[in-house]
């Protein structure tokens, strides 16, 4: 039995059938046989997050376009599908061509957060892939990690064969060409291991030797010296400037929403504003800006290709973006993103002027906005780098209201060395100021306040400042929420300290919490970046079982310590950091300004500032600036009239693995073919409205369809010529998963609600039928059954025919009056005397294929 079968025995047990159904729309598939090497790459959390990713996207995409390699995309699943994998022996496998991620030469782990730890062992061992490097054999893969986490890989070292350090676009490529020729040429595992090693940016731990220094941690021998150009260290990659050829656009579409449901172009990487806490800031630098005429036609293709409804113009700070107001001129000025929620998801306080304020206003999506304080005390942000001032935010408030916004998101942290109650005042002042000023413009605005707890992260100017501990930060946080206490305006919501302690052990610690990590994973610790799964007693006794001391989090690490990361070298020197370190907690040290606008501040990076890339206007995509009123204007002028449609039924068929494609996820798929198709859709009046799709009701989970029918109003008429017709179909059933597709589609004179079906034919071809079940049916002697809702069914009364072929069973059932019928698994249990208990429907599913052949009218 192949995984493809097996996946389908196990699918009707689980919770989401949709996240491990596979076969996306825009999946790339090759001959694997012809590939010089293919990578698996496992996200190791939920699919909703994991093709969310737009790092997962543009590796897929690079990969993918060499003609010798190839890459497919897994995911971590649940612990439902997790247990029926085990039943059915199903190993972790890829989504595109339904192979065992063992069986790939390289198998890649992006790590976004270090809350995915324990999931790291899980997901190997459920490829079948020993978690150890050191347990894995010549046949197995090469296990290798990238991403955000790799500040700091140290902790989970002894999981991975290699780790990429940086950019990933170039570095990929040449990993998996390395891994596949060294296959290809009959290499032994450590042979490929030490030819890894000299590729630029590539790390292995196994060859790096490791010593305890003066605090017992485990730290390398040789730390990283030098400039960045002659380190002995692994070098953090980054690629010089941000190429268009890099950006995917035919993105796999998800078979279910997503946490982020949009098309994202990452405009600028990079942020040299220099606050001390950020990692970021250091991880990223130079600061490289992407031309914004590539970015509208990527944007532009992108949605075409997809069909998502929002664009997001991603970036650590987008308002920094240099040409962000004309970027937004020339998307105000293309009737294409008049129905595209546009998001700007990052904006610094001291770059959202008036005029950003009210072109963002004017984009539909554009009411909220959403900025970084951090703290509401100068001091705080002083110490920490944070060059705005109280005077930045009530000026970006005062823009953002009055400019018809009606909310504004904060994002704040408590925890930083010296905080005290009178830091905690300045920032209850600051959001009781943001209050005011909201209100003078409509008494119903929201501040939102999320505060975070500073988790001290590896290369920042903070990584020698100690955890806050949980008594002084739960009283910061305290102090905030009872100020503002069942406040109209004000909603207070926090970080769970133990979550943040957590990620404090992870980001600075050894290799030593390798077997911890693998202890708390085989406790059932994991997807630890879902607060509903987090469980810190848990974490307590794996502590305790392992004889791990987590004391040493509160401890401030001396400024000449070897730190277990210290093998990198991210191009911002150690040297530097510690000098911020030291002018944090000095009030007479001038702030350090942004490297981007102005003078290099030597922090390592090579080039004294020639590095950063900026970009200049659109020329391709240039358009006027125009004022609010002269948005409005545009766009109601050119919004397309409702009031002539044209109405069609579509007839389609979800057969094999797409069945399982939940009854809402199959509509939203509607919508998606016409956004890619370009044909405008009609939509409902109203305050929320919807688009003119409607089907008839919804299918049992599991069913095979072939007739299946919904009708759509659009407001453009299809050539259904004969010509005509080949073509608008293929168009419209390419965004679909695999096994979906449109039938036919032909001109609705009336309404489908109007026109309910009379029966519903279902086949199924059982392992043997009753000898007496035709002389049942003739005798009205059929059973009476019970369905999933304990309601008692007379098959007599249902059943209007029954046809067996071959040991084929075709039978008719009768319609109601909306148009469906029972559920045939129930109806096919009843006919082959099949005892179920009706709370247990799926178990019938997943021993019956039943499918729907014929609507009679």
């Amino acid at each position: 039995m192949t995984i493809l079968e097996k996946i389908a025995l196990a699918l009707p047990a689980v919770e989401s059938p949709a996240r491990y159904m596979g076969g996306e729309a825009n999946s790339v598939i090759k001959d694997h046989s012809k590939m010089l090497a293919r990578m698996a790459f496992v996200f190791p959390d939920t699919y909703e997050i994991g093709m969310s990713n737009n790092g997962l996207r543009i590796l897929y995409h690079v990969l993918n376009r060499e003609p010798d390699l190839l890459c497919e995309v897994a995911f971590a699943p649940w612990d439902d599908m997790a247990a029926e994998m085990k039943k059915y022996d199903i190993p972790l496998y890829t989504h595109a061509s339904y192979t065992a991620v063992k069986d790939y030469e390289v198998v890649g782990l992006t790590l976004q957060t270090e809350l995915n730890f324990t999931n790291v062992p899980y997901v190997l061992e459920l490829a079948g892939i020993p978690a150890w490097q050191k347990d894995r054999a010549e046949s197995d893969p090469i296990v290798v990690s990238g991403g955000p986490s790799m500040g700091n890989p140290e902790p989970v070292a002894d999981f991975f064969d290699a780790f990429m350090i940086g950019d990933g676009e170039k570095l990929v490529v040449d990993f998996v060409r390395c891994v596949g020729e060294g296959r290809k040429a009959g290499l032994k595992r450590a042979q490929i291991l030490e030819n890894l090693s000299k590729l630029d940016g590539v790390y292995v731990p196994s060859l790096m030797k490791v010593v305890k220094n003066e605090y017992g941690v485990i730290v390398p021998a040789e730390p990283a010296k030098g400039s960045y150009e002659k380190t002995n260290g692994v070098r953090r990659q980054f690629i010089p400037k941000l190429d268009p050829k890099d950006y995917p656009i035919k993105n796999l579409i998800a078979n279910m929403q997503l946490v982020h449901n949009r098309f994202s172009v990452e405009v600028m990487r990079g942020c040299a504003q220099g606050c001390r806490f950020c990692q970021a800031g250091i991880w990223y630098r130079p600061c490289r800006e992407l031309n914004p005429d590539d970015v509208l036609d990527i944007a532009k293709a992108g949605i075409q290709a997809t069909g998502e409804r929002e664009l997001g113009l991603l970036s650590l700070s987008t308002a920094d973006y240099k040409p962000v107001e004309a970027l937004t001129d020339s998307i105000i000025d293309d009737p294409f993103y008049d129905n595209v929620d546009v998001s700007l998801p990052s904006i610094r306080v001291n770059s959202f002027g008036q005029s950003l304020a009210e072109k963002v206003a004017a984009l539909k999506g554009g009411r909220s906005a959403t900025f970084a304080p951090e703290t509401g005390s100068e001091r705080i942000r002083k110490m920490i780098n944070k060059t705005i001032s109280d005077q930045d935010m009530y000026d970006a408030a005062e823009h953002a209201f009055s400019s018809g916004f009606n909310k504004i998101k904060l994002y704040t942290m408590i925890g930083f060395p010296t905080e005290n109650l009178d830091d905690m005042q300045a920032f209850c002042e600051l959001i009781f100021n943001l209050v005011k000023i909201g209100r003078k413009y409509n008494r119903g605005i929201q501040i939102a306040v999320s505060i975070g707890i500073l988790i001290p992260k590896s290369f920042t100017g903070l990584q020698w400042a100690p955890f806050m501990d949980k008594e002084t930060a739960l009283g910061h946080i305290r102090y905030v929420r009872e100020k503002f206490f069942k406040h109209p305006n004000v909603k207070i919501n926090w970080a769970a300290w133990e979550t943040s302690f957590l990620e404090a052990v992870y980001s600075r610690g050894d290799r030593s919490l390798g077997p911890v990590i693998y202890a708390a994973y085989k406790k059932g610790i994991i997807f630890e970046s879902d607060s509903y799964r987090f469980d810190f007693n848990k974490w307590l006794e794996v502590w305790q079982e392992c004889g791990y001391d987590t004391n040493w989090v509160y401890r401030e690490r001396d400024k000449d310590e070897v730190f277990p990361w210290d093998f990198i070298h991210a191009g911002t020197t150690k040297q530097y950091l510690r000098r911020e370190w030291e002018k944090a907690f000095d009030p007479n040290s001038a702030p350090v300004p942004n490297c981007k606008w102005g003078d290099c501040q030597a922090c390592g990076i090579p080039g004294f500032g020639k590095e950063i890339v900026l970009a200049d206007d659109p020329v391709r995509h240039k358009a006027p600036s125009r004022t609010p009123e002269e948005i409005k204007k545009l766009v109601a002028e050119r919004r397309p009239s409702q009031k002539v449609s044209y109405s069609y039924k579509i007839t389609f068929k979800k057969s094999g693995i797409s069945r399982f494609l939940p009854h809402h996820n199959m509509l939203s798929f509607f919508e998606r073919t016409f956004i890619c198709a370009g044909i405008p859709i009609k939509f409902s009046e109203g305050f929320s409205p919807k688009p003119r799709i409607v089907n008839m009701g919804a299918l049992p989970l599991g069913l095979e369809t072939y007739c299946e029918v919904i009708s759509v109003d659009l407001l453009q008429k299809l050539d259904l010529s004969a010509e005509g017709k080949p073509a608008i179909i293929a168009k419209l059933s390419a965004p679909f998963p695999r096994g979906m597709e449109i039938v036919d589609i032909e001109p609705l004179k009336e309404k489908l609600s109007k026109h309910f079906p009379k029966a519903m034919v279902y086949r199924h071809t059982p392992e043997s039928i009753p000898a007496d079940l035709m002389q049942k049916f003739e005798q009205k002697q059929l059973p009476i059954v019970t369905n999933h809702r304990g309601q008692q069914m007379n098959l007599n009364e249902q059943v209007l025919g029954i046809d067996i072929q071959n040991g084929t069973m075709v039978v008719r059932v009768k319609c109601n009056n909306q148009g469906t019928t029972p559920s045939p698994f129930v109806i096919f249990a009843g006919l082959l005397g099949i005892e179920i208990d009706p709370a247990k429907l799926d178990e019938v599913s997943r021993r019956f294929l039943v499918a729907k052949i014929a609507i009679e009218w």
